[in-house]
């Protein structure tokens, strides 16, 4: 795959998770087309060999599947990806889902889905990698930590109160490991996009949460997933001694 932008990532590897989403699809596409080697990892192995196979790239890519809710499978993910690769300095972490309804009606069970996918499994995800991202550090190269978070963080969404609740608790992560780290030479980033083109909000199972949805999709031309990964290259190739540490995404038509 040729490179599409001005700038490079040759010699990165880079660690996609939640590779086989939309946006992490789109993630994975830009910094191959950067030059980066990207390592794939999502729970459905199948899936995965799919978007390897679409991304024509076998030499710089190799996929790996693991549950982000289990440590056990993030650190044996690692290690595959290490043995394969032999060292990591990008990490980007695309995985979450989103349950909506009036909080009255919520279903506590549903929240605590939702939290342990979004947070406590990008805690996890984000502490396996932690020691290869500074260890890349330390050697003098660059080292990104990269999350997606979401504009929920900043606006409040009736029906979506967790969720957003949640995307503030990610934004406020990205910013304390940010002043931890950022002297060592590790850069942390949170992208946080607004309306996309996923699959994101399709199942949503309350009428209310699903008719904010139908109103975003006739209302707003949403974001391209492409355009995020490129934006995702984009902040891994700047100078290492420039972080993009926060980054808020939106549709032109989106307020």
């Amino acid at each position: 795959m040729k490179p599409s932008f001005p700038f490079h990532l040759n010699g990165r590897t880079a660690v996609v998770i939640g590779a086989t989403g939309g946006i992490g699809t789109g993630i994975c596409q830009a910094l191959l087309g950067g030059g980066a080697s990207v390592a794939l990892v999502a729970r459905d192995i199948n899936r995965l060999k799919h978007l390897e196979r679409s991304l024509e790239a076998p030499r710089r890519t190799f996929s790996v599947s693991a549950d982000i809710t289990d440590t056990f499978q993030l650190t044996q993910a690692r290690d595959a990806i290490i043995d394969h690769f032999g060292s990591i300095d990008l990490v980007v972490i695309s995985t979450g889902i989103m349950v909506g309804s009036p909080f009255e009606d919520a279903i506590p069970a549903d929240w605590v889905s939702m939290i342990d996918v979004n947070l406590h499994g990008l805690l996890y995800a984000a502490q396996t990698f932690s020691s290869d991202l500074i260890s890349a550090a330390d050697a003098g190269g660059p080292s990104d930590l990269i999350f997606i978070g979401s504009l929920g963080s900043h606006v409040q969404y009736p029906n979506f109160s967790v969720f957003t609740a949640v995307s503030a608790a990610i934004a406020q992560l990205s910013r304390t490991l940010r002043s931890e780290y950022g002297r060592r030479g590790l850069r942390v980033h949170n992208i946080e996009p607004g309306f996309t083109r996923t699959d994101f909000g399709r199942n949503l199972n309350h009428e209310a949460a699903r008719a904010h949805w139908r109103h975003l999709e006739e209302t707003i031309t949403p974001l391209d997933p492409a355009d995020l990964g490129r934006i995702v290259a984009l902040t891994a190739a700047m100078p290492t001694g420039l972080n993009i540490a926060e980054m808020v995404v939106l549709p032109t038509e989106q307020d």
